[in-house]
């Protein structure tokens, strides 16, 4: 499997994770061992936790990921992804 596909629930959106299925648990590395995720140019580090949830905070922080977003991750190398979000947009900048 070199892609793995997923439409956001609320929880997952509101909360910052991202659930893992069992099925689909050997896609990512084990637990708590950091990946690299390539999104938009830019490299995130992520982990997945003890739940088989991929904590994804550092994303929330620029871009918007809301219930029914869906994001694809994409294998590059060993412990190396690619994200695109189709839907995901980043926040709205104020302005003073």
């Amino acid at each position: 499997m070199n892609e793995y596909q997923k439409i956001l629930s609320r929880p997952e959106a509101r909360h910052r994770y991202w659930h893992i299925h069992k099925i689909d648990r050997d896609f990512f590395p084990q637990t708590h061992r950091p990946f690299s995720v390539e999104f938009n140019g830019k490299k995130y580090s992520l982990k997945v936790n003890h739940k088989d949830d991929v904590m994804t905070g550092q994303l929330y922080e620029t871009y918007q990921f809301l219930e029914g977003h869906r994001v694809i991750i994409k294998k590059k190398f060993q412990n190396e992804f690619t994200l695109y979000a189709p839907d995901t947009k980043p926040y709205p900048t104020r302005s003073p």
